[in-house]
């Protein structure tokens, strides 16, 4: 026996014989769980009877992008990447004596004006623009925590505010 999870919720917690037919008939189970487990059944055999019962949740490739889910992942993804660098140099830079290597700011310096134009202002540009971003954005999740420009047109001009300022400063600090 299963006791069904729905929206409303349990479903065989219901007080009445009719209402738990009626219930039954009506509401969806969206989890399935064993409500009785008898011990010589093995655990797998549970979890694959319960798996047969759950539906496939929905993808986000089925939504419409919006602006605001995607600057949040945005936020997500350059806060790790911005992170993630400071986090890799800082041990990087640790750890070189040990390998011999020198990552000192005149060593980095003068690799970095050896390189390529095209592949310094694509490093640049991508440093830049996450780290503008992450700020940007930051700073609208601070307004927000203040409680101003929570209604969905705040959300939306301030969307299009993070997105105005993060190409400014990504412009000018890979060209200048």
């Amino acid at each position: 026996m299963y006791s069904a999870v729905t929206r409303s919720g349990i479903l065989n917690a219901a007080r009445t014989p009719l209402h738990r037919a009626i219930a039954g008939q009506s509401a969806r189970a969206f989890i399935a769980t064993p409500a009785r487990r008898t011990t010589e059944e093995p655990q797998s055999v549970v979890a694959e009877r319960a798996l047969k019962n759950r539906p496939i949740s929905p993808h986000l490739s089925i939504y419409k992008p919006q602006m605001t889910w995607v600057l949040s992942g945005l936020h997500r993804n350059t806060g790790v990447l911005v992170a993630g660098a400071a986090y890799l140099y800082t041990a990087a830079f640790g750890l070189a004596p040990m390998f011999g290597l020198d990552l000192s700011s005149v060593a980095v310096a003068s690799t970095l004006a050896a390189a390529p134009t095209p592949l310094l202002l694509a490093v640049k540009a991508l440093v830049s623009g996450s780290l503008s971003f992450h700020c940007v954005n930051g700073v609208r999740h601070l307004v927000w925590d203040t409680g101003k420009g929570l209604n969905n047109k705040g959300v939306i001009n301030s969307g299009y505010v993070v997105i105005g300022a993060t190409a400014l400063l990504t412009g000018y600090l890979t060209f200048f």
